[in-house]
Parts: C-alpha cells; structure tokens; sequence
C-alpha cells in the first residue's frame, strides 16, 4: 500500500465512517434477519415511521438519504407483509402517507429493543453519548457543506 493510500484508510473521516457504517449495519442485518425475518434496510424504514408517524415517502427517503425508488421498493416489501400501510397523503395527492400497522408497531418494538441489547458487544470501549454528539455535529457541518456547495452551483 502507498503512503497516501495508508493514510486515506487510517486518517480519513469519511473512509473510517464509511467502514465503520458497513460493518454495523451488517451486524444488525444478520441479527434482524435471523431473529426477526426482517432485514436491516427494511427496519430501518420502521424505525423512521414508528418514531414520525404520517411521514410520506418521500420525507421517509429524505430521512434515510436513499433514493425515492429505493423507499418505494422497500415500502412495498412493508405493505405486503402487512407491516406498514399506505394510504394517499390528505392534502397532497402525489404523496402517500405511511403509518406503521399493529403488527409493524409489535415487530419494530422487538425487534428494536432486541436490537438495542445486542448492539452492547459492538460498544465495548465507546463512549456511546460522545460519539452520538459528535456524529450530530459532523452531520450538521455535512449537510452545511452541502448546502454551499450546492448553492454554488456545483453537484
């Protein structure tokens, strides 16, 4: 490895989130799917809508920062198994507005506090209130950046 590839994989904000994302969500992918039959992708989706009900699709992607057809994909997994309900937005009639179904409310509150005792081996030796500032704050500073940048007319 060269010495500005090392340093990109040791020092680099993004790439150590980056890294550190993956390995996560893939741990609470195989935990979710192999007590719960859910995947990380599609919990993630409950746990916005539990949190803000009568979110529309559209505000549920924003949220995620995934693609609208992505979130129509996962939507759709939701709603035929009987998790999530769709229904036309009351004053907007392109938007659907999602709500979480009983059996979506009971599978998000399993699977979520299973999830929330599980996670205790992947924060040994963190500083869990620390981290959460910090990532709030980075994530803040993120989308300023993007802002400005996106202000100034660049992609």
């Amino acid at each position: 490895m060269n010495d500005s590839a090392e340093a990109l994989a040791t020092q680099s904000i993004a790439f150590a989130l980056h890294r550190a994302t993956v390995l996560v969500d893939r741990a609470a992918d195989i935990h979710l799917r192999s007590r719960h039959g859910i995947s990380y992708s599609l919990f993630s989706v409950l746990l916005i809508i539990g949190a803000h009900d009568r979110l529309t699709q559209r505000e549920v992607a924003d949220m995620l920062g995934v693609s609208r057809a992505s979130i129509t994909q996962r939507v759709a997994e939701l709603t035929k198994r009987r998790l999530v309900h769709a229904q036309p937005h009351p004053t907007d009639a392109r938007a659907v507005s999602l709500s979480l179904t009983t059996a979506g409310v009971e599978l998000f509150e399993n699977a979520w506090r299973d999830l929330e005792t599980s996670d205790d081996d992947i924060e040994v030796g963190v500083n869990v209130p620390i981290l959460l500032r910090e990532l709030q704050i980075l994530a803040m500073n993120a989308e300023a950046s993007i802002r400005k940048t996106q202000e100034k007319g660049e992609r």
